[in-house]
């Protein structure tokens, strides 16, 4: 009798699995909704594209078409930006499927760069859980503001990037993504008092110090040996 209480209890009661809370509300927040990307995301194709890079600007909206949840251990990175971070084992993370507009590009494939991305439209990655997603992708597109700050960039390209000195944790999170540290979730970030991006070995990060809720200071990795 004991056993079959206790294995009621685990599935809901009925026979069938628990709900999964989370996940409900996930998909009734995000699937089928166009969503924005901080930092135009960095995205890793599958199919005949497998392995290839594809990114975007911060203002090139997506669509999530489905979110389910994983059984088992899976890889996750824990920021989707960062080439240097591995991949670490998540039990039971989230897989998110996203079809890309059509202004994303493949910037990384076999050494060769600016493919035609029409062969990685859509593509799927893992999620730590809600608050990973979360710090990943915005309901609401990048405000007036923010578009004004990085107008010249999207006109002149990659090589006019702004001078970081000056913007908000806001204004970073859209032009960079989200860092390797502090880990966490949004509000963890918007609080923070340095964000870091992990540079190339024996050469040092990339250092954003905040006072104010603005960035006051950058260090970048050297470029000697």
């Amino acid at each position: 009798m004991f056993i079959s209480m206790l294995l009621a209890s685990v599935l809901g009661g009925s026979g069938q699995p628990a709900p999964d809370a989370e996940l409900s509300a996930l998909r009734a927040k995000y699937v089928g909704k166009t969503v924005w990307v901080y930092g135009g995301g960095n995205f890793v194709c599958s199919g005949k594209a497998a392995g290839a890079g594809v990114q975007g600007m911060f203002d090139q909206p997506v669509t999530i078409l489905e979110i389910e949840r994983l059984k088992g251990t899976f890889p996750v990175k824990p920021a989707k930006d960062s080439g240097v971070l591995p991949a670490h084992p998540v039990h039971n993370p989230l897989r998110v499927r996203v079809r890309l507009s059509d202004q994303f590009r493949i910037t990384s494939w076999r050494g060769y760069v600016r493919h035609k991305s029409s062969a990685c439209r859509e593509v799927t990655e893992n999620y730590v859980n809600q608050a990973d997603l979360e710090k990943n992708f915005s309901l609401t597109p990048p405000n007036a503001n923010i578009r004004q700050i990085f107008a010249e960039y999207l006109r002149n390209g990659p090589l006019s990037a702004p001078n970081s000195l000056g913007l908000t944790h806001e204004q970073l999170l859209w032009w960079r993504g989200i860092p390797d540290e502090p880990r966490g979730d949004l509000n963890t970030l918007m609080k923070a008092q340095q964000w870091l991006w992990l540079g190339p070995p024996g050469r040092g990060d990339n250092v954003f110090h905040f006072q104010n809720d603005r960035v006051v200071k950058v260090e970048v990795p050297s470029m000697g040996p």
